[in-house]
């Protein structure tokens, strides 16, 4: 029996365990993956406080070392279900079930897919979500970046040191990144933006990604555009299958809490990408970690 069972291990999963470790309580984390979540695809980090510049993977490391330093019990497990027994949780995973005082659910966001043709298909196959992890293998190679926020930017200016050519492509005719980022990416001669511009197919040769069809939304043109790989940023979607038979999310799936995230079910909170909020950002999610174990030993106090 665990007083609180945080499923994830992004910055908020990790926030919390910490909080509610340096409380008092018995905490369990819960990862399907590597600790960090989507920090780990991140190239650069400017606006975390304390670093300068720092790249995603390296803060992952140094927030699970301090994981490790207070003795929090960490294990690998895909959480399936959590079943609601009064004052008690049931977290079932592929590997075993585990009884919980509280749960907070951490799980985050996962990247959007456009849904269109061979996209499944050729992922992994010249179709990436992660410039961190898969830029390495373009390299002066020619490639495309679908989207047009901070990421997609960010992404492309990474990009740009490894591929001999960046084409990043996006459907309106103005960027949502930061003006500082802007101002990178349209200074930099090795990216071209196609404004106004949607993606529609993805063509393949010899089981691989050759080219993409585009079709630009002003003049209904359509044509191909020959690659070597392309990296999708479009947005994302909270990964909150796990309380499917809980009734606390928005239509969107996010999880509705109040401020010191609290779900309508007793005993069940959430913190970071995966509630509905206006800023998600490493610092709202550390924000919502802290508050959210704080809440869970007040909770159980009382």
């Amino acid at each position: 029996m665990f007083d609180v069972i945080i499923i994830g291990s992004g910055p908020a999963g990790m926030t919390a365990a910490i909080y509610a470790k340096r409380a008092g309580l018995n905490v369990l984390i819960l990862e399907g993956s590597a600790p960090g979540g989507q920090i780990n695809k991140t190239v650069l980090i400017e606006n975390y406080p304390g670093f300068k510049e720092i790249d995603g993977p390296s803060l992952a490391i140094k927030m699970f070392e301090q994981i490790s330093s207070l003795n929090i019990e960490y294990r690998y497990g895909n959480v399936l279900e959590i079943i609601d027994k009064g004052n008690n949780k049931l977290v079932k995973t592929d590997k075993e079930e585990i009884l919980g005082k509280a749960v907070i659910i951490a799980t985050g966001r996962k990247s959007k897919e456009l849904g269109i043709e061979n996209e499944n298909k050729l992922t992994g196959r010249g179709i990436s979500w992660c410039a961190v992890c898969d830029g390495p293998l373009f390299k002066n190679k020619e490639v495309i970046v679908i989207g047009g926020g901070n990421s997609a930017v960010e992404e492309s200016l990474y990009l740009s040191d490894i591929a001999s050519k960046v084409t990043l492509i996006h459907r309106r005719n103005e960027l949502r990144a930061d003006n500082i980022l802007q101002d990178k990416i349209k200074n930099n001669p090795k990216i071209n933006i196609l404004w106004d511009t949607i993606p529609i197919k993805f063509n393949e040769k010899d089981n691989k990604l050759d080219s993409v069809t585009v079709k630009n939304k002003v003049t209904d043109k359509e044509y191909d555009i020959n690659c070597d790989g392309i990296f999708i940023y479009i947005g994302f979607i909270p990964v909150t299958n796990i309380i499917n038979k809980f009734d606390i999310s928005d239509k969107m799936g996010y999880i509705i809490t109040d401020e010191d995230m609290r779900t309508k079910v007793k005993g069940i909170y959430a913190a970071g990408d995966v509630r509905k909020k206006e800023l998600f950002q490493i610092t709202t999610a550390i924000s919502d970690g802290a508050i959210a174990a704080i809440s869970v030993k007040n909770d159980l106090n009382s």
